[in-house]
Parts: C-alpha cells; structure tokens; sequence
C-alpha cells in the first residue's frame, strides 16, 4: 500500500482528517500540554533534531522529537515506529517514497525502512513518535543515499 494512502487510512480511522481541534495528549509529560512541553525542552538554535522520551510502556516509548532542518538518512534494526505530526510539516523519505506532512499526519515506519524527515524551510515540525519495542539504547544506522528530500 502507498505511503500516502497508509497515511490517509490512519487519518479517516482515527478522526483526525476532520478533527476541529488539536487532538489531546493524554501521554506522559505531555498531559500539561505541548506547549508547556516545548517551554520547558527547548531545542538549542544550533540543534536540528531534539528527541525527550514523555512516557514508556512494556512494550513502547513516547518521545517528543522537533526537527528544524533536515534528519539524515538512517534506519532503526531493533525498532518499528510511528509518528503522529503535531506541529508544522515538511517531508518524509521512506524509502522510495516521498510525502508531505502536516500536523494531523501519521506515518508508520518498519524496522530496517531507510528514512528522513525534512521539515518546511523556516518552519520547526513536532512529531509524537512510539518505538516499539521500547527504546533503551542508540538503534539509529546512518545510511548513504544519492538524494536527500526536499520540503514543500
């Protein structure tokens, strides 16, 4: 199934296609609000990628994770994940494909997918991502690619 429809289907499932209002958080550190959790975690000017676990489970982690710029092209061995974009948008390479994102967006992303989040240019994206299973160590394989994305 394309990425795209993936995305889409998850949206229609879960309401949040239509939804009138940001969904709310119910995980972790994030209960007080994103923005109260953006306050209190800056991302330093020179950072591109800050990631604070908010919440674990047995068999997940929750992590709050802003991009400002570009990810490189990595994979996980030991993990799947999903993210669900909360803030801003830019562009996802998983694999061969390449989608924009929005707030409202989720994307799920197998073990082993090469991938890489661009955010807009200007913009900050702030994602909700779950590692299954939890994440306890570093799981993150630098992977060399012939295009990075480009964000729309």
């Amino acid at each position: 199934m394309p990425l795209r429809r993936v995305v889409v289907a998850l949206a229609l499932v879960f309401g949040w296609g239509c939804a009138a209002r940001a969904p709310r958080l119910e995980v972790g550190a994030l209960a007080s609000g994103v923005d109260a959790f953006l306050a209190a975690h800056p991302r330093a000017p020179e950072q591109e990628i800050r990631a604070d676990e908010v919440s674990r489970t047995a068999s997940a982690s929750f992590h709050v994770v802003q991009v400002r710029g570009s990810e490189r092209p990595h994979r996980h061995t030991a993990h799947d994940l999903t993210a669900l974009v909360l803030r801003g948008r830019g562009t996802l390479r998983l694999g061969d494909a390449q989608t924009t994102l929005a707030a409202g967006d989720v994307v799920v992303v197998p073990r082993g997918a090469v991938h890489w989040f661009a955010s807009a240019p200007g913009d900050e994206a702030v994602a909700l991502v779950v590692f299954s299973p939890p994440l306890d160590a570093p799981d993150t394989v630098p992977v060399a690619v012939d295009s990075p994305p480009t964000a729309r």
